[in-house]
């Protein structure tokens, strides 16, 4: 976006300035620091004089939009203020959590985290670490490297806050038993289901009754505000598609850049780590490395010992495998000795801020170079995308600059630059449509100037390559309905509602009578009623033989006294009333094996450590300097 408003007034010296100054920046320090060289980076909140970052916090947004959109979440079901308030209550609780581990001095190993990346299967490639692979997982998450590290080093220590605190609880013996035993407790249960729609045609409504609804409940009948939008789409592969390509260009091209397409030598190394700290000094764990170096020259399995002896967690299951990787994976140290060593070789102890590692050669790809035809589609797209960059810059800028000229319509716009005035049809603010897929393009449709004032947007650039200009050519607002157009919607609310209502007075009738010394199936008889009878009914029983909510609603009732029963009344989700009768109980008298036992206690810690664990967050936050910033 930024590039984008300063090329289309790029014609001053002191914008190509500050451009050059960027791409500086960006040469020397990374995208990163573009936001630090520009201007001090806005916050969103203060914890205990720590600041929450604007930039923190869109990155996390936008990490946790893609999480929605890759469960088939579509963009119109994504509430953006609820998302952003979640991100922002996380952003403080991890800062909180952090300056709580931070005053327990709790640390975690580079080696952990080592384990855990190469051992995660989705940055394996063929049962293997793969260190391209793991870059490209994390860059589509929109993290670096480093960030990606440091954000799994901050999630180490929440778990051994969690797991400490957790570890604390504890469930005896006798709270374990009465835990089971009300869970496995069964009861003979009866009901009758008193249906609100059978009784739908005892209820009247008056013209006054909708009236009288309608008057207080006004904002439930007012329609969606819709508009239709058209829209102008500039789009680079469009662009791209229609040039028309010569072959000693294309061929020109790939030799240019050949260099893009070639693949880099790659090496398939295991390692066995023996690493240094509390338990090994430097010289114990070079001296044990020694040992099973020479162990290995003297014919003992690389695989097996590895396995055996190596402190690296992640690749010790696989004999050390660290699958196929490019130089630049690994330390400075291990890569120089693991690209010197022949196919099979084995390396002595190789000394890192990790430990000492002995490191094998199980394979090694060759660099390599595609022919032209190999790479011919993948060639002829990039170039044609490369041809038609500047024309694409252009024409942008030239949409940009007709959208404010031409700014009551989109048709001479259209036919300036060759593009189609297209439409949506009506649409809510809230519609599946791809437009409405980024945010930018409804806040633009509703915005007063587009939809008050008939103008056209400003440049709307949906992706580097997809540019957008629209306009409202419909708009309906929103409106309350008329009575008239409400009216039946009225009448079917009040029946259903009264129904239930009758439903729930004839459930608690036949309780009455039952308790004033009417016999049950007598009653249920003088209704046309039936009772359904489920005796040993379980906690978790088929939901093929009773619905789950009268379940629900059964094991809520006292238990009886002996040779008595208990009655009780209960509104059902669709309405119906239910009469429910407990005769019996029973709780199980087998005995539960020792490992049973020891396991729900286990269980029941780990449910009650986690609300402590909450409960320590909340406290927290509770104490918390804490100011959000609007």
């Amino acid at each position: 976006m930024l590039i984008q408003r300063m090329r289309d007034g790029s014609e001053g010296i002191l914008a190509k300035i500050i451009i050059g100054l960027i791409i500086i920046v960006f040469a020397l320090f990374g995208f990163g620091s573009i936001t630090t060289f520009l201007a001090p980076t806005p916050k969103v909140a203060t914890v205990n004089g720590s600041e929450v970052s604007q930039q923190e916090m869109e990155l996390e947004v936008e990490r946790r939009r893609r999480m929605l959109l890759a469960r088939d979440i579509s963009p119109a079901e994504i509430d953006e203020d609820a998302l952003r308030e979640a991100v922002l209550n996380t952003l403080i609780s991890r800062a909180l959590l952090t300056q709580a581990a931070e005053e327990l001095s709790l640390q975690v190993s580079e080696s952990a985290i080592d384990a855990e990346i190469v051992s995660t299967e989705i940055f394996q490639f063929d049962g293997q670490f793969d260190g391209q692979q793991f870059q490209q997982v994390i860059a589509g998450a929109g993290y670096t490297p480093l960030s990606y590290r440091e954000a799994m080093r901050t999630d180490k220590l929440f778990e051994q806050m969690s797991s400490g605190i957790g570890g604390s609880a504890f469930v005896t013996e006798e709270e374990a038993n009465r835990y089971r035993g009300l869970l496995s407790q069964r009861r003979d249960i009866a009901f009758i289901r008193v249906s609100a729609a059978d009784l739908i045609d005892e209820v009247s409504i008056e013209d006054s009754d909708i009236q009288d609804y309608y008057n207080q409940n006004r904002q439930d009948f007012v329609t969606t505000e819709k508009i239709n939008l058209q829209y102008l789409e500039l789009s680079r592969e469009a662009l791209a598609a229609s040039l028309d390509v010569i072959e000693a260009d294309l061929l020109q091209y790939f030799e240019d850049n050949k260099s893009d397409y070639a693949t880099n030598e790659s090496r398939r190394v295991a390692h066995i780590l023996v690493e240094t700290g509390d338990e090994l000094t430097e010289e114990a764990a070079e001296a044990k490395a020694r040992g099973i170096y020479d162990r290995i020259i003297e014919g003992e399995d690389y695989t097996a010992l590895a396995m055996e002896m190596s402190d690296d967690l992640g690749s010790r299951e696989n004999g050390g495998d660290l699958g196929f990787n490019e130089q630049g994976t690994f330390d400075d140290e291990f890569e120089a000795v693991a690209y010197d060593l022949a196919l099979s070789q084995v390396s002595e102890p190789v000394r890192t801020e990790l430990g000492f590692h002995i490191i094998k050669v199980l394979d090694i790809r060759a660099a390599s170079m595609p022919s032209f035809e190999d790479v011919r589609a993948e060639l002829d797209m990039r170039y044609r995308m490369a041809q038609t960059q500047e024309e694409f810059v252009i024409a942008s800028s030239r949409l940009a600059d007709l959208l404010f000229q031409n700014y009551a319509e989109l048709e001479s716009t259209a036919e300036t630059l060759g593009l189609e005035v297209r439409e949506t049809g009506l649409l809510a603010r809230d519609a599946s449509h791809f437009l409405f897929s980024d945010s930018r393009v409804a806040e633009a449709a509703f915005s007063p100037d587009v939809l008050m004032d008939g103008n056209n947007s400003d440049l709307i650039e949906l992706s580097d390559d997809l540019h957008l200009g629209i306009r409202v050519a419909e708009h309906q607002p929103s409106v309350t309905r008329p009575l008239a157009e409400a009216r039946e919607d009225i009448r079917y609310i009040l029946q259903r509602t009264r129904a239930a209502d009758l439903a729930d007075q004839r459930a608690r009738n036949i309780v009455s009578e039952i308790e004033s010394g009417s016999l049950a199936q007598f009653v249920a008889d003088q209704y046309d009623l039936a009772w359904q009878v489920v005796p040993g009914a379980a906690r978790a029983a088929d939901t093929d033989t009773i619905d789950p909510q009268i379940l629900t609603e059964a094991f809520k009732l006292p238990r009886p006294a002996d040779d008595k029963e208990t009655l009780g009344v209960a509104t059902m989700l669709e309405g119906d009333a239910l009469v429910l009768r407990v005769s019996g109980v029973t709780n199980p008298t087998d005995d539960v094996s020792e490992a049973e036992l020891t396991g729900l206690q286990l269980a029941l810690s780990r449910q009650l450590g986690s609300g402590e664990f909450v409960d320590f967050q909340e406290s927290l936050r509770k104490d918390a300097d804490l100011e959000k910033t609007n």
